[in-house]
């Protein structure tokens, strides 16, 4: 059953992961098919989180990597496709006085700054978890430093957990190599 909070509610369309597209899905959460908000966080190489699904952005007819931009050019560009990509401080303002669920998928975040971040916000907010695919963990957590963000998120009490399997525990399942093994396939879908 789909989720109609994914992409915060506007999923499939030029509104998905925006506060515009928040704000005209807020009737969603009476529907039984609504699970929890779900939205993509990025950093850009100015170290600004945002909201945004895609790697790549077009930029002046060019297809180019979200992470070697700034905010500022994300922005522009956001802007020329006529939709406002907002920063995740402001989806967590959005999203604050809220008692849904809410799930944040890790895209990239390549700072120390963006991952604490990333841990500090969901830890003050009860019902919020991070998720991610293996490869964009170990992307986001590299493996020189992932014990320390294992242990900050255990002291904050966050669960980053594998997308679509929100049993798995990322930073447990990474320090074991039958459980990572395990946790890679995308056909093992619900375990």
């Amino acid at each position: 059953m789909k989720n109609l909070g994914h992409r915060l509610g506007a999923s499939g369309t030029i509104l998905e992961n925006t506060i515009e597209g928040l704000s005209k899905s807020l009737d969603l959460v009476s529907d039984k098919r609504f699970k929890y908000w779900e939205f993509d966080v990025r950093e850009s190489s100015d170290r600004v989180l945002l909201a945004f699904h895609d790697d790549r952005i077009n930029v002046d007819g060019k297809m180019i990597e979200i992470k070697e931009l700034s905010f500022e050019e994300i922005s522009n560009a956001g802007t020329s496709m006529m939709i406002n990509i907002p920063t995740f401080k402001q989806i967590i303002e959005a999203l604050k006085d809220r008692d849904e669920r809410v799930m944040i998928e890790i895209k990239n975040v390549h700072s120390d700054n963006g991952r604490d971040n990333l841990l500090s916000s969901v830890s003050s907010n009860g019902n919020w978890m991070l998720m991610s695919t293996p490869e964009r963990f170990i992307e986001s957590f590299p493996s020189e430093n992932r014990d320390l963000w294992n242990i900050r998120a255990r002291d904050l009490g966050v669960k980053l957990v594998r997308v679509g399997r929100h049993r798995i525990d990322l930073f447990k399942a990474s320090k074991n190599r039958i459980a990572w093994y395990y946790a890679k396939p995308k056909w093992f879908f619900g375990i």
